[in-house]
């Protein structure tokens, strides 16, 4: 059983990054505004994150509207230009997406990026099977949260994740 078809996590701050990717991504891009759907996703990440936070003795992750913005960018980002990784298509990093999303004063980021896993609990199963994707999770000094979440009609991979933590000074 494949732990997913494609992940990769980040981290700025305090912690080193690492990178994990199985294969590539092709297919045509489409790229649409969030729907009712893609909310209950996003929603459904933050929860199921947390859940696994809470096992681990760690508080709960507070969504935060620029770190969501800066997560759903990249995903629609990735989903449009077929790819999966930090650096955007345009080079920006994760410091770039949350500082232009108005995520600032932050004291750590971390991020998490998947492709291909159709339901909420498939891609939280996945990074929570990876070492770097677990340990950005479990990472009890992170505090808030943002995912985006887009699904690609037509594509092999059909759906783009990513998940933005971040702690303030």
């Amino acid at each position: 059983m494949s732990v997913s078809r494609y992940l990769a996590t980040a981290l700025v701050g305090t912690v080193a990054s690492t990178a994990l990717l199985t294969t590539s991504a092709s297919a045509a891009p489409t790229s649409a505004p969030a729907s009712a759907a893609a909310t209950s996703m996003q929603k459904a990440v933050v929860k199921l994150t947390n859940v696994e936070r809470r096992k681990a003795g760690c508080a709960a992750l507070k969504p935060r509207p620029a770190l969501h913005k800066a997560a759903q960018r990249h995903s629609a980002d990735m989903a449009e230009h077929n790819f999966v990784g930090h650096i955007g298509s345009r080079g920006s990093t994760i410091v770039d997406r949350v500082e232009a999303a108005g995520y600032t004063g932050w004291s750590a980021l971390a991020e998490n990026v998947a492709a291909g896993q159709v339901t909420a609990a498939g891609v939280v199963k996945s990074w929570m099977r990876s070492p770097g994707h677990r340990a950005n999770i479990l990472n009890c000094s992170l505090k808030h949260i943002g995912v985006g979440y887009v699904k690609k009609s037509g594509s092999a991979d059909g759906t783009y994740w990513t998940q933005n933590f971040g702690a303030k000074f």
